[in-house]
């Protein structure tokens, strides 16, 4: 009787292990398995969550009110994009440093490295200087120019950023095919959404009283002045490093008040410093412009969007332009 009491126990020992080796090898419960994205700057963060919903998991590389054209990557930046499913980057133009991730990441992981902006249209930057070259101040090319041939802020051209979501969407679906038609569908619901908002530049911005955007920081909203048949002056290069001279800053100042401008305008990065003093000089008032990517970490919390950001630019364009 013992001998058999023994073998039981035996037996029931066995079982017990097979159990706990085939549940092993389940899926944790709770376990999170939404897609892991890492992008580089907010119109991409935000895009991706529009995209991919409950679906997905989007967290920023670069903090809130960092310069993304000189962008210092660290060893820990490397590890926290490696972990990802995804990695959005806009271009090579935007972000020269993303192929240092990817070359890192690429024997050593799985992960997805997308450049969003790939088959936008782009604006060559030696045109866009010398376009109305009587209008704008000299300038002097500091690195980014050097290494970049086309304006990088693709976003602000609302084609170019519906391209970007259907970028992004393909990613998705190559990576969760299971989930295809949430993302399809979610794509299709913003891509509407930016067309609305095209629409709405279009309309509000084609009678106004002046087509001038004379902008007292860096050189980033040509995009979207080219989209509208808008004039762009703006005072800084690419990266707003190297200050405009006195005899830039009177240039701009002379500009202001020979078209009337009533209103001049600046951004978050740049200290309105400049802004301030043309404005002082000349007359007239300021009003904020925000190219989407230099966004603050008040406004992240806040809840802003890329849309909301996009409609509050419309809104200064039209009071500046002095639109009806």
């Amino acid at each position: 009787m013992m001998a058999f009491t023994k073998k039981c126990f035996l037996v029931l020992i066995i079982g017990l292990s097979l159990i706990l080796a085939c549940k092993q090898t389940e899926e944790p419960v709770g376990k999170d398995t939404r897609l892991k994205v890492m992008a580089t700057i907010f119109p991409l963060y935000d895009f991706a969550r529009h995209v991919g919903g409950d679906k997905v998991t989007v967290t920023m590389l670069l903090p809130p009110a960092t310069d993304a054209h000189h962008f210092e990557l660290k060893p820990n930046d490397i590890v926290r994009v490696s972990k990802t499913d995804i990695f959005l980057f806009t271009s090579f133009e935007m972000e020269q440093w993303a192929y240092k991730i990817i070359n890192a990441a690429a024997e050593k992981t799985n992960m997805l490295a997308v450049e969003a902006g790939q088959g936008a249209s782009l604006l060559p930057l030696s045109a866009l200087h010398q376009h109305d070259a009587e209008d704008q101040p000299a300038r002097q090319e500091n690195d980014m120019e050097h290494a970049a041939k086309f304006d990088p802020h693709t976003w602000l051209d609302f084609a170019n950023a519906q391209k970007m979501i259907d970028n992004i969407t393909t990613a998705f679906i190559n990576k969760d095919p299971k989930n295809s038609e949430t993302y399809k569908k979610n794509a299709q619901s913003y891509k509407l959404k930016l067309l609305e908002l095209d629409q709405k530049y279009r309309d509000q911005l084609q009678n106004c009283k002046t087509r001038t955007i004379l902008h007292a920081g860096h050189w980033a909203f040509a995009y979207l002045a080219y989209r509208y048949n808008l004039k762009y002056v703006a005072a800084y290069n690419m990266s707003a490093e190297a200050e405009p001279s006195p005899q830039q800053i009177l240039m701009l100042i002379e500009q202001v008040k020979e078209q009337k401008l009533q209103y001049i305008y600046y951004e978050d990065l740049v200290a309105p410093r400049l802004a301030q003093t043309i404005a002082g000089e000349s007359g007239a008032g300021l009003l904020k412009l925000n190219n989407g990517h230099d966004i603050s970490k008040k406004d992240i919390q806040s809840g802003e969007s890329f849309i909301s950001l996009m409609e509050r630019n419309l809104a200064n364009l039209k009071k500046g332009l002095q639109c009806p």
